[in-house]
């Protein structure tokens, strides 16, 4: 019985480890402004330079006003757009 325990703990680590380690995060702690690309793209910059970009599972308008819950931002995070949690998908930081 013991063994069955330490086989399936040793499983279940390989199988969340790389999962850990794919998942990307980029601190937006220094941008300036973001530029809305599509309906679910946001590209942030710092200072005139690309500096991050990700999708969101919801729909953007140009008059859209999206806000950060947390710092830094990772992939399966949310993000406020309009006031309604929108989760962050395909983060790229260093474009």
């Amino acid at each position: 019985m013991k063994k069955n325990i330490w086989v399936l703990l040793g499983l279940g680590i390989l199988v969340i480890l790389p999962n850990l380690a794919l998942a990307d995060c980029v601190n937006l702690a220094g941008y300036s402004r973001y530029v809305l690309m599509g309906v679910n793209t946001v590209i942030f910059y710092a200072g005139g330079a690309p500096y991050a970009k990700f999708d969101v599972q919801c729909d953007i308008q140009p008059t859209s006003r999206v806000q950060l819950l947390k710092n830094p931002v990772c992939d399966g995070d949310d993000v406020l757009v309009d006031g309604s949690k929108c989760t962050v998908l395909n983060v790229t930081s260093s474009m």
